[in-house]
C-alpha cells in the first residue's frame, strides 16, 4: 500500500505543480457555474409564473431543475477533460524513458496503476469538491434542495469520473505519444457515450438475428419469442445509461456494480499491458 500511496502522492504533486489542474478546476467550476447559476434563474422565474397556481406550483422541483442539469453538465466537462487528465499518465512515462525505471524499481506494475489512477482520482475529486458550494447555497432559500438525492447525484458523478479515468489510463497505456493517448481516450468514451442513443434508436431484437432452430431453443428456454432487444444490450453497457438513476437521486446497486466492474477490468487491461512490457 505504500507503493501505491507514493506513486498516487507523486501524480497529484505533478498535477497540482503544473498549470494544468488549476485550469481544469477553473474551467470545471466556471461551467459548472454557469449552468447552475442558468437553471437557478429559470427556476425562479417558473416560480413567479406559476407560483399562484397550486397545481403547477407542486410540480416544480429544485433538484430537478436545478440540481439535476448540473450533474448532466459535469458529465459532459468529464467526456472533455479528462482525456487531457489521463493522456500523460503512462504515455509520458515512456516517452521519457523513466517507464523503464518504474519497471526495474521493486514494484509491481499493479502498484503502479492503481497509484496512477489513485492520483487522477485525487484531482477528479478535487474537481467535484470546489462545486459543492452550488447546492450549499440555497439550502437556506425558501426552496432548498434535498440534500440526499443531490449526494446520490455527486456519487454517481464520481463513479462515471472514475469509470474516464480508468479508461484514459489504459488508453494512455497503449501509446507513447500523449496526444494519441488524449484522443483515443476522447474516442472511445465518446462511442460509450452515444450507446445510450443508439440504444433509444434499436428495434431489432437478437432473437430476429437468430434462424429458426434457434428461434425454437430460446422459446423452449422459457424467454420468450422475441428475446432482449439490441437497445436493451446497448442499454445495459452504456456508461450514460446507468448515470441517469444517479442524476435523479436513486442510488441502485446494479449501476454502482456495472461502474466498479469497467473501472476494474479497465485497470486490469492496463496492468497487463505494462506488465508485458516489463518481461520484453
Amino acid at each position: 500500500m505504500r507503493n501505491v500511496w507514493t506513486v498516487a502522492s507523486r501524480e497529484a504533486r505533478a498535477y497540482f505543480t503544473s498549470p494544468l489542474a488549476y485550469v481544469v478546476l477553473g474551467i470545471f467550476a466556471l461551467l459548472s457555474g454557469y449552468v447552475f447559476y442558468a437553471s437557478l434563474i429559470r427556476f425562479s422565474n417558473l416560480c413567479v409564473m406559476y407560483g399562484r397556481e397550486p397545481y403547477y406550483a407542486s410540480l416544480l422541483n429544485v433538484n430537478d431543475l436545478v440540481v439535476r442539469p448540473l450533474f448532466g453538465t459535469m458529465a459532459i466537462i468529464f467526456l472533455l477533460v479528462v482525456p487531457l487528465i489521463t493522456m500523460r499518465l503512462l504515455a509520458e512515462e515512456r516517452r521519457q524513458g523513466t517507464a523503464e525505471l518504474l519497471f526495474t524499481a521493486p514494484i509491481t506494475s499493479g502498484q503502479v496503476v492503481a497509484g496512477k489512477f489513485l492520483g487522477a482520482a485525487m484531482l477528479l475529486a478535487s474537481m467535484l469538491a470546489v462545486t459543492l458550494i452550488y447546492p450549499f447555497l440555497i439550502l437556506k432559500s425558501d426552496a432548498p434542495p434535498d440534500i440526499k438525492p443531490a449526494l446520490v447525484g455527486y456519487l454517481g458523478a464520481f463513479l462515471l469520473g472514475l469509470t474516464f479515468v480508468a479508461i484514459g489510463l489504459f488508453m494512455s497505456s497503449l501509446t507513447e505519444n500523449q496526444i494519441i493517448a488524449a484522443f483515443a481516450a476522447f474516442g472511445v468514451l465518446l462511442m460509450l457515450w452515444v450507446l445510450d442513443w443508439v440504444a433509444d434508436m434499436a428495434t431489432i431484437t437478437l432473437a430476429g438475428l437468430l434462424n429458426l432452430a434457434s428461434l425454437g431453443l430460446w422459446e423452449k428456454a422459457g424467454l420468450g419469442t422475441g428475446g432482449p432487444t439490441l437497445g436493451e444490450l446497448l442499454q445495459g453497457i452504456s456508461l450514460m445509461g446507468h448515470s441517469e438513476d444517479f442524476r435523479k437521486g436513486v442510488f441502485d446497486t446494479q449501476h454502482l456494480v456495472f461502474y466498479l466492474s469497467v473501472v476494474f477490468m479497465a485497470l486490469f487491461a492496463t496492468q497487463r499491458v505494462l506488465e508485458s512490457r516489463r518481461w520484453r
